[in-house]
């Protein structure tokens, strides 16, 4: 839908989209809290002819762990499995 201010900029209301895209985020990543929100940026001028949507939300801790491409160490994670990076007794290390 578009309305128009009081000066004569146009602009779209998205609530309804923007709720759809929250839901499907939610589906999406299954842990998403009810009490995040969608920051929606909608306000142009009426001779740009078309909106620039962007929706933010904030990301669950493990989210920010899989961006930041962090989640622990290499050495702590692979000490989890057992490998140490240490060679078997009576094996020597490769040159």
């Amino acid at each position: 839908m578009i309305n128009r201010d009081s000066r004569g900029h146009s602009y779209f209301i998205v609530r309804a989209f923007a709720k759809d895209v929250f839901i499907n985020q939610e589906r999406k990543l299954g842990a998403r809290r009810r009490s995040d929100t969608v920051l929606v940026s909608t306000i142009n001028d009426a001779d740009q002819g078309s909106a620039d949507v962007a929706f933010r939300t904030p990301l669950a801790p493990y989210e920010k762990s899989k961006f930041l491409g962090s989640g622990g160490s290499m050495v702590a994670r692979l000490k989890l499995k057992g490998i140490d990076g240490r060679a078997p007794p009576g094996v020597e290390p490769a040159a």
